[in-house]
């Protein structure tokens, strides 16, 4: 029971990370193109920086909740 309850709680973060990621990675690109910059942007390199970006928000939200 006791594991179970770490594994969703690990679920929980990881799950926040990549929706927080998601929400970052398309506001920096939409306040840059709202300030008039373009950006040619695969697909490969969109995800690229989404996994690093999701990456960064998982350290950082387990640095927070770290006891």
């Amino acid at each position: 029971m006791k594991n179970q309850k770490k594994y969703k709680k690990v679920f929980f973060r990881i799950l926040t990370s990549l929706f927080i990621a998601t929400f970052g990675l398309y506001a920096l690109i939409f306040s840059a193109k709202y300030f008039g910059a373009v950006y040619n942007i695969g697909d490969g390199e969109y995800f690229i920086t989404w996994a690093l970006l999701s990456i960064l928000v998982l350290l950082s939200i387990n640095h927070v909740f770290k006891k």
